[in-house]
Parts: structure tokens; C-alpha cells; sequence
């Protein structure tokens, strides 16, 4: 953690440790053992050396400042958005890459969200009737369980492989459909069984996109830990 002396300090965008928390949906305790063992960076002011945030700092420690994949197969990020618009964007940004690269795409989101998410690619994309014809873009729901939508992925990702495929690349809003409805713990089991079963045996670019504005803070750090980042970096 860095320490500063009160008159050095920049507090426009300072959070104290209580606003913090309330940003991060998580106990000061928490916040107090996360930046005492370096995960969380943070500023010491004053004589009291008093935590302060910048807010720039924690919305990067949930993944919240999102853009798209880098475009390396076989890794497996996540993204939080706040807004329906941010979700749109960033899953079409992720499915216009791997578009443009003629990669076999997927979209598992909710109908409504699938619907914004191709009214965005339209404009990105002017052959995307072309694409959807030919099969290289599939939009899908979540299945109702963890075991059926790992079976789903195998399926379809050996399929596209025996295609002669070199990569896919896969956009899946988890926090709508039939999985966002099961319990979080099962929700991170699903992420700990892609990542084995899928992200590691097929060369696929995967998103895995969250609500921030329904994921405690606690739960977002689980999502971080089952991969690979949080998505930064623009297309």
C-alpha cells in the first residue's frame, strides 16, 4: 500500500473505508485484510494513516472497467457491466472479433439481451445475416443445470473442432437466463468445471459477462478467482 502525507493527497475521487465497502458490497474487515496482504491498493493519509480508495482502483479490483477479450485461444475472462447498454457493447465487441477472424461464435444470454446484442453486431457487422446462415454465429440460452450446459459446450466445441476450426469464441451473460437463478456457489462450481472441461481442452476465447449491480462484492472475487481476468483491454 502507498502512503501519503494529508496535504500530497488527492481526495476528488477518494473513497474513506466505509464508502468503499459500501461500493464493494463487503465488510471493512474485509477491506482492512485485502489491502494489509496487497490484493487491493490503497492510499495512507494523515497522521492516523487512515485507508483511503480511489475508486478507479476498486472498480478494477471487481473487473468493472470492461472492453474486449484479448484474442489469445484458450483463455477464459470475465466482465462485469452496470448497465444493459454495457453489456450489449461488450458482448458485441467480443462476437465482432471473433467474426472477423471467421472463428465460430456463441451468444448464451437471455432472448431479450441476445436480441440487443445483434441489433449492435448489424451495425459492426454488415454480413452478419451471412454469418448467422453459414453457422459460424449460434445464439442459445443457458441450459437449467451445470452438468447439462458443460455437456452443451462439449458438444458444440467438438463439433466446431471437427470442422477444422482453429478457434471459437464465446459470449454467455451468466448472470441472466437459467444459471443466474441457481445458487452462486453453483454458479462458481460451473466456472471451476468450464475452465477444466472446456477452456483448458479447446482453443476458445470465452467472456463470462456479470451484473455489478446484483453480484456482492464477495461473489465478485470468486468470479475473478475461477479465471483468467477481468476484460481491459480494447479490441
Amino acid at each position: 500500500m502507498i502512503r501519503i502525507p494529508m496535504q500530497d493527497a488527492t481526495t476528488d475521487d477518494l473513497l474513506d473505508i466505509r464508502e468503499a465497502a459500501r461500493l464493494l458490497r463487503v465488510s471493512e474487515t474485509s477491506l482492512r485484510r485485502w489491502t494489509n496482504a496487497g490484493r487491493l491498493p490503497c492510499l495512507r493519509i494523515g497522521g492516523r494513516q487512515e485507508r483511503r480508495f480511489r475508486r478507479s482502483d476498486l472498480l478494477a479490483f471487481i473487473g468493472a472497467t470492461t472492453a474486449g477479450p484479448t484474442r489469445a485461444a484458450g483463455t477464459h475472462f470475465c466482465g462485469f457491466y452496470a448497465t444493459d447498454l454495457t453489456r450489449a457493447r461488450d458482448a458485441a465487441a467480443a462476437l465482432a472479433a471473433g467474426l472477423r477472424e471467421r472463428a465460430a461464435c456463441f451468444l448464451v444470454a437471455h432472448e431479450d439481451v441476445r436480441r440487443a446484442v445483434i441489433d449492435l453486431l448489424e451495425t459492426d457487422v454488415p454480413s452478419l445475416r451471412d454469418h448467422v446462415a453459414a453457422g459460424r454465429l449460434v445464439c442459445a440460452g443457458y441450459r437449467d443445470s451445470v452438468p447439462a450446459q458443460i455437456r452443451y459446450w462439449r458438444t458444440e466445441l467438438a463439433a466446431v473442432t471437427a470442422r477444422g476450426k482453429a478457434h471459437a469464441y464465446v459470449v454467455g451473460d451468466v448472470s441472466g437466463g437459467a444459471l443466474g437463478g441457481l445458487p452462486f456457489a453453483e454458479v462458481l462450481e460451473y466456472e471451476a468445471e468450464y475452465e477444466r472441461a472446456i477452456a483448458q481442452a479447446f482453443p476458445v476465447v470465452t467472456l463470462c459477462q456479470y451484473d455489478a449491480r446484483t453480484i456482492s462484492g464477495l461473489d465478485a472475487v470468486g468470479v475473478l478467482q475461477c479465471h483468467h481476468g477481468p476484460i481491459r483491454s480494447a479490441l
